[in-house]
């Protein structure tokens, strides 16, 4: 891991205060071998402490403070045991318990005096099961380094010894006979170096153009510009502490679904989030006239290259638009436009202007009017892929993964997917002091998608009608 911190990375640190811990994280639900003797959680736990720590997890930054700009360095006073913990359920540990557990856990802050991340093992899950919640700063991580992080520590079998997750992420920098050793492949790198960051910078300068000509009705292109948001009962002023629900769906439904409607995964991932947004809003009373917009993180990571490595485009979630089909239509629209400014466009660029972007919010949230300002999205909403087959960690089976992702002040719920196997998990993360019950809003998603089935069925209906007329 570089011991520089990118932009992006001290973004993320200035972001965080007491009300905003900046945790990303993951909770997954394994299986116990069928017959094991003896205490499988406590004896897995044993094997996974004397493991050593590696890069990024045994290094601390050098300044607890962003102003600093610290620097990733090795923690000459690792303690193992700090970071691993180990928790049990009260029976019959169901999974509301599970859940009121890990918001608890993900309301607190990291201590930046040591590195930054946590590993709870979580025993006395019912069905014979348990559960390991991992958090990291996100100034460590992003969407797709976690997912590379549970492709590093699981197995695709049962009988592959089990592999620490602090034990270190594979390199994938050059060795030093790989580096440039001539005066003149020096000088290449150095052109090329060069000529990189005046790309940069006119497709930064493209992106910042892009949103202007949006602003003032020039450009057609559907997707919301930043801070066009509407208020909404979730734009307001949060507290420290987190309440995190879940919600699993079958992919393959959602993939037939999009393949009936003409709509990609992602599209049908927030159409289910908008048509449970819209729901919960208007049994509160509380429905905008104006369409909520979604924040949408979008990987641009690249080999060689460690932190975070995310854009974010911003898609009409269309919550002003009844019909549910017509609704789908939108977003489709709003996400394809949205990519459309990504093309052409440099991974540094795309990233730069996340940067400054997330510069902006983290100024308004340390001078406290963020409140005053309309907001820079209503909602972040985040699909990463995962992976399509099934996964071990020791001998225990990984049923189902759901990650824990981060608020802002101005901005009290997150949403994030992640896929595994034939599964697709909705982790919602809201402020619990605003939505106390995000258990509900987690419950409409279903709904959702009974809507769209309902939206394909009375068209194709139409349509068969049309025919025979």
């Amino acid at each position: 891991m570089s011991n520089k911190l990118n932009a992006l990375d001290l973004a993320f640190l200035s972001l965080e205060k007491q009300s905003t811990p900046v945790n990303v994280a993951s909770l997954a639900i394994l299986q116990i071998p069928e017959n094991y003797k003896g205490n499988f959680p406590r004896d897995l736990l044993a094997k996974l402490e004397s493991q050593p720590a590696g890069p990024p997890f045994n290094q601390k930054l050098s300044s607890v403070h962003s102003a600093a700009l610290p620097s990733w360095e090795t923690d000459t006073h690792f303690d193992i045991h700090y970071h691993v913990r180990h928790s049990a359920l009260p029976a019959p540990g169901n999974l509301d318990d599970l859940l009121e557990l890990a918001s608890r856990l993900h309301s607190r802050l990291l201590d930046r005096e040591r590195p930054l991340w946590e590993f709870h093992l979580i025993e006395g899950l019912e069905n014979n099961q348990f559960a390991v919640y991992m958090k990291m700063h996100h100034a460590a991580i992003d969407g797709m380094g976690g997912i590379e992080l549970m492709e590093n520590c699981f197995s695709l079998s049962a009988d592959d010894e089990v592999k620490a997750p602090w034990a270190g992420m594979p390199s994938h920098r050059k060795t030093d006979a790989h580096q440039a050793s001539g005066l003149m492949e020096k000088t290449t790198k150095l052109v090329e170096k060069v000529g990189a960051s005046s790309k940069m910078v006119q497709d930064l300068s493209k992106m910042f153009m892009g949103q202007g000509l949006k602003a003032v009705g020039i450009d057609k292109n559907t997707s919301p510009v930043p801070f066009s948001a509407p208020k909404s009962i979730f734009n307001v002023p949060i507290t420290g502490s987190r309440r995190f629900a879940v919600k699993s769906l079958s992919l393959a439904e959602i993939k037939s679904l999009g393949k009936q409607a003409n709509a990609t995964v992602n599209d049908i991932v927030l159409a289910l989030c908008s048509g449970a947004l819209r729901k919960y809003m208007t049994e509160k009373g509380a429905l905008p006239k104006k369409s909520l917009i979604a924040s949408v993180p979008v990987s641009v990571r690249q080999v060689n290259r460690s932190g975070n490595q995310i854009t974010y485009v911003i898609a009409n979630l269309a919550t002003n638009e009844p019909d549910t089909m017509t609704r789908l239509a939108m977003i489709g629209k709003s996400t394809q436009d949205a990519k459309k400014e990504l093309v052409d466009v440099s991974a540094d660029a795309a990233t730069n202007f996340a940067v400054l972007a997330q510069g902006l919010v983290a100024v308004l949230n340390q001078l406290n009017i963020s409140s005053f300002m309309p907001p820079a999205a209503n909602v972040t909403i985040s699909n990463v892929p995962g992976p399509r087959k099934p996964l071990y960690f020791g001998r225990a089976e990984l049923k189902a993964t759901y990650p824990l992702s981060v608020l802002i002040d101005g901005q009290s719920l997150n949403i994030t997917v992640v896929s595994y196997c034939d599964s697709i998990g909705f982790g919602l993360m809201a402020c619990r002091d605003t939505i106390p019950d995000v258990n509900i809003l987690a419950d409409y998603i279903e709904s959702a998608m009974d809507g769209i089935k309902g939206g394909i069925y009375l068209r194709d209906l139409m349509l068969e009608q049309k025919d025979e007329k």
